[in-house]
């Protein structure tokens, strides 16, 4: 806000963001029809061409000196490891529990198997037992 005339006044600015553009503007888009042969001409901008990080901004200059950029260098190495190591622990430790639950389920399907093939060969042979007495 400034003041003039001994009033307050609002004054807005707009800053000219990248974030605020249409995703087509960022990306590229058709051009008119070109005069000369009726053909459609297609642009790229210039943060497409660049195959850069369009959120990639520069920051303020650190400590540049070798040391210090390998012990940063190092220093994200080991967190990414660790993460990285934390999270295959974890997938082990899931695929430990998915074998152990594919084994106690064909270990209780081949049970019910066999208590069905055991029920069905108990009725037919007392199946058997019935039709023989009644023929005699």
């Amino acid at each position: 806000m400034d003041d003039l005339n001994g009033k307050t006044e609002k004054i807005r600015r707009r800053r000219n963001n990248s974030r605020t553009q249409t995703k087509s503007k960022r990306m590229g888009g058709v051009a008119k029809e070109s005069q000369s042969n009726g053909t459609f001409q297609i642009s790229v901008s210039g943060e497409d061409s660049n195959r850069g990080n369009p959120d990639w901004k520069l920051t303020p200059v650190r400590d540049t000196t070798a040391g210090k950029i390998l012990e940063r260098l190092e220093a994200l190495e080991k967190r990414h490891l660790e993460y990285v190591h934390a999270h295959q622990s974890r997938l082990k430790a899931r695929l430990g529990e998915s074998e152990e639950a594919e084994n106690e389920f064909i270990e209780e399907a081949n049970q019910i198997k066999s208590d069905i093939y055991h029920l069905v060969t108990r009725e037919n042979s007392e199946n058997k037992v019935t039709d023989v007495e009644h023929v005699q």
